[in-house]
């Protein structure tokens, strides 16, 4: 996919590399494909970037946005990231500035775990609100019910909440769901294929996806160099560290 398609798609700036845009609009061609007349539920909208490809599709028959507009959240890197002066407006002003129609977008402000079950359920989710792993899971446990039994998870920062994903999977299985994960290569996303979804030719939208176990085995160390980089200082000096090493874990011996 070429550089000038994605962004025809992508006018407004968002929190994600082409690599990720263009698995975004794999998925939104997949629902096009066996769901015409999808609805499609986000979880972390920021300015609206990952929502413009879905308002102009017209397959896509509705949007919910959930988003903890406007806070400081906690994230796995370590640091605390500031959405102030973000609001719901603000976002829709932005999306009327690059001409989108949000006649079939709605939007709730706060947490998912605050919001009354809404009667329609979703065929597509992408969750990218707070980047910890207990916020992520939680976002996925409650857009469950939401979501149709043949349906599809989308997550971003996917290293960042690699440890959610083993969480989400390992629940999948104990609640003997049929689901198929895929990382998406060189990209910070990856997704869920719930029920039929998860016996589709997948190859026929997406590349081959990245082994699972060294997808989490990479993203510990992505999350520990953030965490080392934002919140440790070398000596009583206020310098962060220069460069260091993450050494793979150690078997100590549990007793003597």
């Amino acid at each position: 996919m070429s550089t000038s398609e994605i962004a025809r798609h992508f006018p407004i700036e968002s929190q994600s590399s082409d690599r990720d845009k263009a698995f975004l609009l794999s998925a939104m061609r997949l629902m096009g494909d066996v769901a015409p007349g999808y609805d499609y539920l986000e979880i972390g909208s920021f300015l609206g970037g990952s929502l413009a490809p879905f308002l102009v599709d017209p397959a896509c028959a509705s949007i919910l946005s959930i988003d903890e507009r406007g806070k400081t959240l906690p994230d796995e890197r370590g640091a605390l990231f500031d959405y102030a002066g973000i609001t719901t407006q603000s976002m829709l002003d932005r999306l009327h500035q690059a001409g989108l129609a949000t006649a079939k977008l709605t939007t709730y402000d706060g947490p998912i775990d605050t919001m009354a079950l809404p009667e329609r359920r979703y065929d597509l989710a992408f969750i990218d609100g707070e980047h910890t792993d207990q916020a992520c899971f939680r976002d996925f446990l409650w857009a469950l019910p939401m979501m149709e039994p043949n349906a599809a998870v989308l997550f971003h920062d996917s290293s960042l909440i690699y440890k959610a994903i083993r969480l989400i999977a390992l629940y999948l299985r104990k609640e003997g769901r049929s689901f198929a994960f895929l990382k998406h290569r060189d990209s910070e996303m990856s997704a869920v294929f719930l029920g039929r979804f998860a016996q589709l030719d997948l190859g026929r939208y997406f590349e081959a996806g990245e082994d699972r176990d060294e997808f989490y085995a990479a993203s510990e160390v992505t999350v520990l160099e953030h965490s080392i980089r934002n919140r440790v200082r070398s000596g009583s000096g206020a310098e962060p560290l220069g460069s260091f090493t993450i050494d793979p874990p150690k078997a100590v011996k549990a007793y003597y």
